[in-house]
């Protein structure tokens, strides 16, 4: 049975309590995979979103694109959805109290909002500048959806050229503070291949719950037991998907053979995931 918006708010915060893996998706079909898989949330990758839609990461999604997919999304599955909405869409019509609203319309429950430009390039937006975005979106969407997850993203470690860890790590905690003061629910730190000692030194500073993004061969127990709440996929599973399709059509290429199928139930994962009509 499908939760009600409010209800989906809620448990996205309980979820936030302890630690959790956020899988991020492209699409409803990898959506289903990912409750059908025992997740309990589901996100998109603003990069992954983009490429399963032939759009490059480095490209901006249309924003009326962005929101036709997050409600095809939304319709079909029952756990709550949250959305990677770069730097809030400032630009459309009515700046991101618009693009806040208009994602609630379309079935998200959170957001993620970061302070870097396109291709992470330097200078980031002033950390007081993001504050001021975070807290335009955390009216409009108070005002739609009480309980709405806002994130507040720093892109420090992304940037192109970068700086000293060390002085990142001090701006990020920063930049942190700042965010939550702005109304945060939790702070989203895009820093790969943390050394134990940063991630515990960002939990303790920063005063909501951190999510991290996870690379290859990624500790999670780890970030569990170091304090980390939650453990966004990035862009693993389109690249993984991907790849498996695209060795599987060349096995078929050279081979001239069908594998057998795998034993999968599309159809009745549809069914069992497709929520009711809220209010």
């Amino acid at each position: 049975m499908s939760l009600k918006r409010t209800s989906k708010a809620e448990t996205l915060h309980e979820l936030h309590q302890s630690f959790f893996v956020m899988p991020t998706i492209w699409d409803p079909l990898s959506a289903l995979a990912a409750v059908e898989a025992g997740y309990a949330a589901v996100a998109t990758s603003s990069a992954a979103l983009g490429q399963g839609l032939a759009i490059q990461a480095s490209e901006r999604i249309p924003f009326d694109t962005l929101t036709a997919q997050v409600a095809r999304i939304a319709a079909a599955v029952p756990v709550p959805m949250v959305v990677d909405m770069e730097d809030g869409y400032p630009e459309v019509a009515g700046g991101v109290d618009a693009s806040i609203r208009r994602l609630i319309g379309a079935g998200a429950v959170g957001v993620n909002i970061e302070d870097s430009w396109h291709g992470h390039a330097r200078p980031l937006a002033s950390a007081e500048d993001h504050a001021r975005r975070l807290a335009q979106a955390r009216r409009a969407a108070d005002a739609e959806l009480p309980g709405f997850f806002l994130n507040g993203r720093t892109d420090l470690f992304l940037q192109n050229p970068g700086v000293e860890p060390h002085v990142s790590l001090r701006e990020a905690i920063r930049r942190a503070k700042l965010y939550v003061e702005a109304g945060a629910d939790g702070i989203y730190v895009t820093l790969r291949g943390a050394a134990a000692d940063d991630v515990r030194e960002l939990v303790s500073q920063i005063p909501a719950p951190l999510t991290l993004v996870a690379g290859e061969g990624q500790d999670l127990g780890e970030w569990r037991d170091l304090g980390v709440r939650r453990a966004s996929l990035g862009t693993i599973l389109i690249r993984n998907s991907f790849d498996a399709l695209s060795r599987q059509l060349i096995a078929i290429r050279d081979d001239r053979r069908i594998a057998p199928n795998a034993p999968t139930d599309i159809d009745g994962a549809i069914s069992r995931n497709r929520p009711a009509a809220v209010a």
